[in-house]
Protein backbone atom coordinates (compact mmCIF):
# COMPACT_ATOMS: atom_id res chain seq x y z
CA UNK A 1 0.00 0.00 0.00
CA UNK A 2 1.45 3.13 -0.89
CA UNK A 3 2.12 5.91 2.45
CA UNK A 4 0.33 9.08 1.97
CA UNK A 5 1.96 12.53 2.76
CA UNK A 6 -0.08 12.74 6.19
CA UNK A 7 2.44 14.75 8.05
CA UNK A 8 3.25 17.05 5.45
CA UNK A 9 -0.53 17.57 4.77
CA UNK A 10 -1.26 17.93 8.70
CA UNK A 11 1.47 20.49 8.90
CA UNK A 12 0.56 22.59 5.84
CA UNK A 13 -3.15 22.40 7.07
CA UNK A 14 -2.28 23.46 11.10
CA UNK A 15 -0.42 26.40 9.46
CA UNK A 16 -2.54 27.39 6.87
CA UNK A 17 -5.27 27.56 9.59
CA UNK A 18 -3.01 29.52 12.12
CA UNK A 19 -2.36 32.02 9.46
CA UNK A 20 -6.06 32.40 8.30
CA UNK A 21 -6.65 33.17 12.22
CA UNK A 22 -4.26 35.85 11.86
CA UNK A 23 -5.27 37.11 8.55
CA UNK A 24 -8.83 37.87 10.02
CA UNK A 25 -7.93 39.24 13.40
CA UNK A 26 -5.94 41.58 11.01
CA UNK A 27 -8.38 42.00 8.53
CA UNK A 28 -11.64 42.31 10.51
CA UNK A 29 -10.92 42.92 14.22
CA UNK A 30 -9.63 46.64 13.72
CA UNK A 31 -9.06 49.18 17.11
CA UNK A 32 -11.16 51.48 18.04
CA UNK A 33 -11.67 55.33 16.75
CA UNK A 34 -9.02 57.04 18.74
CA UNK A 35 -7.72 53.73 20.54
CA UNK A 36 -4.10 52.03 19.71
CA UNK A 37 -4.66 48.32 18.95
CA UNK A 38 -2.89 45.26 20.36
CA UNK A 39 -0.48 45.65 17.11
CA UNK A 40 -0.11 49.51 17.61
CA UNK A 41 1.26 49.37 21.19
CA UNK A 42 4.85 48.95 21.04
CA UNK A 43 5.51 49.32 17.38
CA UNK A 44 5.97 53.29 17.33
CA UNK A 45 7.36 54.37 20.48
CA UNK A 46 9.60 56.29 19.31
CA UNK A 47 8.00 57.00 15.99
CA UNK A 48 9.71 54.21 14.57
CA UNK A 49 8.87 50.84 13.81
CA UNK A 50 10.19 48.07 15.33
CA UNK A 51 9.89 44.99 13.26
CA UNK A 52 9.54 42.07 15.57
CA UNK A 53 8.45 43.67 18.97
CA UNK A 54 4.84 42.98 18.40
CA UNK A 55 3.10 40.53 19.89
CA UNK A 56 2.34 37.43 17.38
CA UNK A 57 5.61 38.29 14.79
CA UNK A 58 7.67 35.74 15.60
CA UNK A 59 4.53 33.02 15.58
CA UNK A 60 3.90 34.35 12.17
CA UNK A 61 7.39 34.23 10.86
CA UNK A 62 7.83 30.82 12.34
CA UNK A 63 4.53 29.51 10.73
CA UNK A 64 5.92 30.94 7.29
CA UNK A 65 8.54 28.76 7.92
CA UNK A 66 6.68 25.83 8.54
CA UNK A 67 4.55 26.19 5.74
CA UNK A 68 7.70 26.62 3.41
CA UNK A 69 8.81 23.48 4.71
CA UNK A 70 5.27 21.73 4.50
CA UNK A 71 5.55 22.59 1.04
CA UNK A 72 8.76 21.14 0.17
CA UNK A 73 7.51 18.05 2.10
CA UNK A 74 4.63 17.64 0.00
CA UNK A 75 6.54 18.04 -2.93
CA UNK A 76 9.02 15.66 -2.45
CA UNK A 77 6.02 12.99 -1.88
CA UNK A 78 4.57 14.12 -5.46
CA UNK A 79 4.53 12.01 -8.39
CA UNK A 80 8.24 10.92 -9.85
CA UNK A 81 10.04 13.01 -12.56
CA UNK A 82 12.18 11.63 -15.73
CA UNK A 83 15.79 13.21 -15.18
CA UNK A 84 18.48 13.20 -17.83
CA UNK A 85 22.19 13.48 -17.51
CA UNK A 86 23.78 16.46 -18.39
CA UNK A 87 24.76 16.43 -22.26
CA UNK A 88 28.43 17.30 -22.07
CA UNK A 89 29.07 17.25 -18.10
CA UNK A 90 30.70 15.19 -15.92
CA UNK A 91 28.81 12.47 -14.16
CA UNK A 92 28.29 12.40 -10.62
CA UNK A 93 30.80 9.39 -10.53
CA UNK A 94 33.13 11.08 -11.98
CA UNK A 95 33.08 14.45 -10.02
CA UNK A 96 33.20 12.47 -7.04
CA UNK A 97 36.48 11.01 -8.41
CA UNK A 98 37.54 14.34 -9.47
CA UNK A 99 37.22 16.26 -6.22
CA UNK A 100 38.60 13.39 -3.52
CA UNK A 101 35.22 13.25 -1.61
CA UNK A 102 35.35 9.06 -1.20
CA UNK A 103 38.71 9.39 0.27
CA UNK A 104 37.54 12.36 2.07
CA UNK A 105 34.50 10.04 3.35
CA UNK A 106 37.10 7.63 4.78
CA UNK A 107 39.69 9.64 5.82
CA UNK A 108 37.04 11.90 8.54
CA UNK A 109 36.14 7.91 9.30
CA UNK A 110 32.55 8.78 8.58
CA UNK A 111 31.46 5.17 7.60
CA UNK A 112 32.70 3.83 11.30
CA UNK A 113 30.96 6.77 12.79
CA UNK A 114 27.62 5.87 11.02
CA UNK A 115 28.20 2.74 12.47
CA UNK A 116 29.21 3.79 16.24
CA UNK A 117 25.38 5.32 16.01
CA UNK A 118 23.90 2.49 15.49
CA UNK A 119 23.45 3.18 11.07
CA UNK A 120 23.98 -0.13 9.80
CA UNK A 121 24.27 -1.01 5.90
CA UNK A 122 20.77 -2.41 6.84
CA UNK A 123 18.98 0.56 7.73
CA UNK A 124 18.43 2.57 4.31
CA UNK A 125 16.64 -0.77 3.24
CA UNK A 126 14.67 -0.98 6.41
CA UNK A 127 13.51 2.48 5.93
CA UNK A 128 12.39 1.80 2.31
CA UNK A 129 14.68 4.58 1.36
CA UNK A 130 16.15 2.34 -1.24
CA UNK A 131 12.66 2.43 -3.09
CA UNK A 132 11.62 5.69 -2.08
CA UNK A 133 14.85 7.05 -3.93
CA UNK A 134 14.37 4.74 -6.93
CA UNK A 135 10.27 5.83 -7.62
CA UNK A 136 11.03 9.71 -7.12
CA UNK A 137 14.43 9.37 -9.22
CA UNK A 138 16.23 11.08 -6.59
CA UNK A 139 19.78 10.09 -7.30
CA UNK A 140 19.71 11.03 -11.16
CA UNK A 141 17.85 14.52 -9.65
CA UNK A 142 20.71 14.87 -7.54
CA UNK A 143 23.22 14.28 -10.47
CA UNK A 144 21.73 16.48 -12.86
CA UNK A 145 21.67 19.27 -10.14
CA UNK A 146 24.65 19.26 -8.95
CA UNK A 147 26.86 18.44 -11.89
CA UNK A 148 25.15 21.09 -14.29
CA UNK A 149 27.25 24.68 -13.70
CA UNK A 150 24.59 26.91 -13.79
CA UNK A 151 23.13 25.60 -11.01
CA UNK A 152 24.52 27.48 -8.57
CA UNK A 153 24.05 30.68 -9.73
CA UNK A 154 20.68 29.90 -10.84
CA UNK A 155 20.10 29.10 -6.98
CA UNK A 156 21.55 32.29 -5.95
CA UNK A 157 19.57 33.94 -8.30
CA UNK A 158 16.59 32.19 -6.45
CA UNK A 159 17.63 33.49 -3.22
CA UNK A 160 18.18 36.87 -3.97
CA UNK A 161 15.06 37.04 -4.80
CA UNK A 162 13.40 35.94 -2.05
CA UNK A 163 15.82 37.34 0.39
CA UNK A 164 14.70 40.83 -1.03
CA UNK A 165 11.21 39.58 -0.57
CA UNK A 166 11.68 38.60 3.15
CA UNK A 167 13.53 42.25 3.39
CA UNK A 168 10.60 44.17 1.96
CA UNK A 169 8.54 42.59 3.66
CA UNK A 170 10.33 42.88 7.26
CA UNK A 171 10.73 46.24 6.94
CA UNK A 172 6.94 47.46 5.75
CA UNK A 173 5.76 49.72 8.55
CA UNK A 174 2.18 47.94 8.75
CA UNK A 175 3.39 45.42 11.51
CA UNK A 176 0.37 42.31 10.29
CA UNK A 177 0.62 38.92 10.98
CA UNK A 178 0.58 38.34 7.30
CA UNK A 179 3.78 40.56 7.04
CA UNK A 180 5.77 38.41 9.12
CA UNK A 181 4.25 35.17 7.83
CA UNK A 182 5.23 36.21 4.65
CA UNK A 183 8.98 37.34 6.06
CA UNK A 184 9.66 33.95 7.46
CA UNK A 185 8.03 31.84 4.43
CA UNK A 186 10.26 33.79 1.85
CA UNK A 187 13.50 34.48 4.02
CA UNK A 188 13.86 30.28 5.33
CA UNK A 189 13.82 29.04 2.02
CA UNK A 190 16.26 32.17 0.89
CA UNK A 191 19.07 31.19 3.36
CA UNK A 192 18.80 27.68 2.68
CA UNK A 193 19.16 28.24 -0.86
CA UNK A 194 22.20 30.47 -0.54
CA UNK A 195 23.68 28.32 1.49
CA UNK A 196 23.40 25.45 -1.04
CA UNK A 197 24.83 27.58 -3.85
CA UNK A 198 27.99 28.07 -1.88
CA UNK A 199 28.42 24.50 -1.11
CA UNK A 200 27.39 23.35 -4.88
CA UNK A 201 30.11 25.94 -6.38
CA UNK A 202 33.16 25.14 -3.68
CA UNK A 203 32.43 21.23 -3.58
CA UNK A 204 31.33 20.88 -7.51
CA UNK A 205 32.79 23.58 -9.30
CA UNK A 206 35.49 23.18 -11.68
CA UNK A 207 35.01 19.69 -12.78
CA UNK A 208 35.08 17.96 -16.54
CA UNK A 209 33.81 14.82 -18.13
CA UNK A 210 37.12 12.21 -17.93
CA UNK A 211 35.43 9.21 -19.62
CA UNK A 212 32.92 8.93 -22.60
CA UNK A 213 29.64 7.80 -21.48
CA UNK A 214 26.92 8.97 -24.37
CA UNK A 215 25.14 6.58 -26.22
CA UNK A 216 23.60 6.76 -29.61
CA UNK A 217 19.60 6.28 -29.89
CA UNK A 218 17.33 6.27 -33.08
CA UNK A 219 14.38 8.62 -33.03
CA UNK A 220 11.81 7.62 -35.45
CA UNK A 221 9.49 10.79 -36.68
CA UNK A 222 7.01 10.97 -39.45
CA UNK A 223 7.03 13.57 -41.89
CA UNK A 224 6.25 14.37 -45.57
CA UNK A 225 8.51 11.53 -46.97
CA UNK A 226 7.16 8.85 -44.17
CA UNK A 227 8.85 7.87 -41.29
CA UNK A 228 12.20 9.30 -40.88
CA UNK A 229 15.07 7.92 -38.09
CA UNK A 230 18.21 9.75 -37.05
CA UNK A 231 20.71 9.37 -34.45
CA UNK A 232 20.87 11.42 -31.15
CA UNK A 233 23.54 11.28 -28.72
CA UNK A 234 22.23 10.99 -24.66
CA UNK A 235 24.35 10.86 -22.35
CA UNK A 236 23.75 7.74 -19.63
CA UNK A 237 25.34 8.27 -16.27
CA UNK A 238 25.46 4.77 -13.91
CA UNK A 239 23.38 5.92 -11.67
CA UNK A 240 20.44 7.16 -14.43
CA UNK A 241 20.75 3.31 -15.42
CA UNK A 242 20.25 2.24 -11.94
CA UNK A 243 17.25 3.71 -11.25
CA UNK A 244 15.91 2.69 -14.97
CA UNK A 245 17.12 -0.77 -14.43
CA UNK A 246 14.97 -1.09 -11.15
CA UNK A 247 18.92 -2.11 -9.28
CA UNK A 248 17.66 -0.35 -5.73
CA UNK A 249 14.05 -2.15 -6.10
CA UNK A 250 15.86 -5.20 -6.32
CA UNK A 251 18.40 -4.94 -3.46
CA UNK A 252 15.60 -3.67 -1.01
CA UNK A 253 13.11 -6.37 -1.73
CA UNK A 254 15.40 -9.49 -1.64
CA UNK A 255 16.90 -7.89 1.62
CA UNK A 256 20.22 -7.81 -0.01
CA UNK A 257 22.31 -5.08 2.74
CA UNK A 258 20.79 -7.54 5.04
CA UNK A 259 22.07 -10.30 4.15
CA UNK A 260 25.77 -8.97 3.63
CA UNK A 261 25.38 -7.30 7.00
CA UNK A 262 24.61 -10.93 8.82
CA UNK A 263 27.90 -12.34 6.44
CA UNK A 264 30.26 -9.48 7.29
CA UNK A 265 30.70 -8.06 10.91
CA UNK A 266 30.95 -3.70 10.35
CA UNK A 267 31.03 -3.66 6.92
CA UNK A 268 31.09 -0.47 6.58
CA UNK A 269 33.88 -0.04 9.02
CA UNK A 270 35.60 -2.82 7.22
CA UNK A 271 35.48 -1.34 4.31
CA UNK A 272 36.51 1.93 5.49
CA UNK A 273 39.46 -0.12 7.31
CA UNK A 274 40.48 -1.76 3.63
CA UNK A 275 41.06 1.70 1.93
CA UNK A 276 38.52 0.66 -0.91
CA UNK A 277 37.30 3.86 -1.42
CA UNK A 278 40.18 5.56 -1.78
CA UNK A 279 41.31 2.79 -3.95
CA UNK A 280 38.30 2.95 -5.86
CA UNK A 281 39.11 6.58 -6.64
CA UNK A 282 42.47 6.65 -7.42
CA UNK A 283 41.92 4.10 -10.29
CA UNK A 284 38.85 5.23 -11.29
CA UNK A 285 37.42 1.77 -11.36
CA UNK A 286 33.56 3.02 -10.56
CA UNK A 287 34.14 5.85 -13.80
CA UNK A 288 35.74 3.16 -15.71
CA UNK A 289 32.38 0.85 -14.87
CA UNK A 290 30.36 3.15 -16.22
CA UNK A 291 32.17 4.12 -19.14
CA UNK A 292 32.03 0.38 -20.23
CA UNK A 293 28.73 0.21 -19.60
CA UNK A 294 27.64 3.06 -22.14
CA UNK A 295 29.81 1.72 -25.04
CA UNK A 296 28.70 -0.92 -27.15
CA UNK A 297 29.66 -4.65 -25.88
CA UNK A 298 32.05 -3.01 -23.30
CA UNK A 299 31.73 -6.14 -20.84
CA UNK A 300 32.65 -8.32 -24.09
CA UNK A 301 36.44 -7.79 -23.52
CA UNK A 302 36.70 -8.09 -19.61
CA UNK A 303 34.09 -11.36 -20.20
CA UNK A 304 36.36 -13.00 -22.91
CA UNK A 305 39.32 -12.31 -20.97
CA UNK A 306 38.24 -13.79 -18.03
CA UNK A 307 37.13 -17.01 -20.21
CA UNK A 308 40.28 -17.28 -21.78
CA UNK A 309 42.23 -17.40 -18.43
CA UNK A 310 39.57 -19.99 -17.19
CA UNK A 311 40.15 -22.04 -20.19
CA UNK A 312 44.63 -21.34 -18.96
CA UNK A 313 43.43 -22.66 -15.77
CA UNK A 314 41.98 -25.39 -16.86
CA UNK A 315 44.63 -26.45 -19.01
CA UNK A 316 47.25 -26.29 -16.48
CA UNK A 317 45.44 -28.14 -13.92
CA UNK A 318 45.44 -30.84 -17.00
CA UNK A 319 49.11 -30.50 -18.54
CA UNK A 320 51.02 -29.63 -15.30
CA UNK A 321 50.43 -32.35 -12.63
CA UNK A 322 52.92 -31.57 -10.14
CA UNK A 323 52.33 -27.67 -9.37
CA UNK A 324 49.28 -27.09 -12.17
CA UNK A 325 46.74 -26.33 -9.13
CA UNK A 326 48.93 -23.31 -8.01
CA UNK A 327 48.99 -22.03 -11.26
CA UNK A 328 44.99 -23.10 -12.31
CA UNK A 329 44.28 -21.00 -9.18
CA UNK A 330 46.37 -17.86 -9.76
CA UNK A 331 44.81 -18.02 -13.35
CA UNK A 332 41.25 -18.79 -12.18
CA UNK A 333 40.86 -16.07 -9.90
CA UNK A 334 41.20 -13.44 -11.95
CA UNK A 335 39.73 -14.84 -14.79
CA UNK A 336 36.64 -15.28 -12.87
CA UNK A 337 36.67 -11.51 -11.70
CA UNK A 338 36.58 -10.78 -15.26
CA UNK A 339 33.86 -13.00 -16.11
CA UNK A 340 32.15 -11.53 -13.08
CA UNK A 341 33.07 -7.65 -14.10
CA UNK A 342 31.87 -8.79 -17.61
CA UNK A 343 28.11 -9.88 -16.40
CA UNK A 344 27.85 -6.89 -14.02
CA UNK A 345 28.99 -4.67 -16.95
CA UNK A 346 26.39 -5.87 -19.10
CA UNK A 347 23.56 -5.94 -16.69
CA UNK A 348 24.22 -2.47 -15.75
CA UNK A 349 24.18 -1.37 -19.46
CA UNK A 350 21.77 1.82 -20.43
CA UNK A 351 18.34 1.06 -22.04
CA UNK A 352 18.97 2.61 -25.27
CA UNK A 353 16.08 3.42 -27.60
CA UNK A 354 15.79 2.26 -31.14
CA UNK A 355 18.59 -0.37 -30.53
CA UNK A 356 16.33 -3.55 -30.81
CA UNK A 357 16.02 -2.52 -35.05
CA UNK A 358 19.28 -1.77 -35.57
CA UNK A 359 21.26 -3.63 -38.16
Amino acid sequence: MARRPVLGSVALAATLAVALHGLCQWAFVAPAPGRAGISQTGARVSGKPDAFAQPGSVLAAACGVASSAALVALASRSSRVTVRANPGSPSLIQVLEQKGLLSTVENLGLLSGAEKAGIKVSTVEELGLLKLAERLNLLSLAENVLTNGSTPFLVLAGAGILAAGSFLCATYPEGSFFQYFLTGALGAPALLLGGAALVILLVFGGTRRTRPIDVTEKEVSYGEGGFQSQEVLRSASLLETVEQKKVLSFLEENRLLSLAGSLVDRPLTLTENLKLLSTLESLGVLSQVESLAASKGGGALPGLGGLVLLGAALAALTLLPSYGVLVALLLALPGLAGVALGVGIGLIKPPVRGEAFSN
